[in-house]
């Protein structure tokens, strides 16, 4: 299979044209008619997962976040781009439109926490949220407690005063939408960040808000790319990164 063609494989799971406006996903690196040896599932492209494409002969990084997403203003030999173009390694990300395709992101964070979810449309956060229901009522500290162990990173959460039962969902960095979890009628706003004012906002609505973790929100989403990719295309190898967050936490 080539480049291309994997990219339309991911087009089908998660249209490239649902992608937020300020986005940069799609094929960043590489050319379409490339004939792709393997495939390495990423949430990042950092230099970790180059060395390990090139130990395992794959040349195909599939990452969540775009490899280039600012304009550059200069290239070196020794920078990261130069390192894929000379490793003959492309790259296709597929970002926002992975956050809110049904599969994708934020789907694959709310089965790892056990959620009956739903999705909401995109007329509500533009469709980066989703809605989901615990099996019983927690407490805001049980509720973070479940965070960390099934996510595994540290978890800060600001207490709305109510039980948690029905929870909007938004991987990665979604405490902006605090008043839209609000709206919904939810107890609590699961995300991987948010601002300190997001937390006093979230809390002065009644709304537990909870962060835990970029990385950890989003990294779930690997396998599912993994489980996706080795269906649609058989016979072409597939890897998924096992780098670690890179932020460290002291509590």
């Amino acid at each position: 299979m080539t480049v291309k063609e994997i990219y339309d494989e991911l087009n089908a799971l998660a249209p490239f044209s649902t992608q937020a406006a300020w986005d940069n996903s799609g094929i960043l690196i590489g050319n379409d008619d490339a004939p792709v040896m393997g495939i390495l599932a990423a949430l990042d492209v950092t230099d970790y997962e180059v060395g390990l494409a090139v130990q395992n002969g794959l040349n195909l990084i599939v990452s969540h976040h775009p490899v280039i997403f600012h304009p550059l203003k200069q290239l070196r030999g020794d920078s990261l781009y130069a390192k894929l173009l000379c490793s003959g390694i492309c790259v296709i990300a597929a970002h926002t439109n992975l956050d809110k395709a049904i599969g994708g992101v934020n789907d694959a964070l709310c089965e790892k926490l056990g959620l009956d979810f739903r999705k909401c449309g995109a007329e509500t956060a533009d469709g980066f949220l989703n809605v989901g229901t615990f099996g019983s009522a927690l407490t805001a500290a049980e509720t973070a407690a479940l965070l960390r162990d099934r996510l595994g990173g540290a978890v800060r959460f600001a207490d709305g005063g109510r039980p948690v039962k029905k929870s909007a969902v938004c991987s990665g960095s979604g405490g902006e939408f605090f008043r839209e979890a609000s709206a919904l009628g939810c107890d609590a706003l699961i995300t991987g960040e948010a601002s300190y004012h997001d937390f006093l906002d979230a809390a002065g609505l009644g709304l537990s808000l909870f962060t835990a973790g970029h990385f950890e929100t989003e990294n779930p989403v690997c396998e599912k790319l993994q489980t996706y990719l080795r269906q649609a295309c058989p016979g072409v190898p597939v890897m998924v990164s096992d780098r670690k967050n890179a932020i460290i936490t002291v509590n």
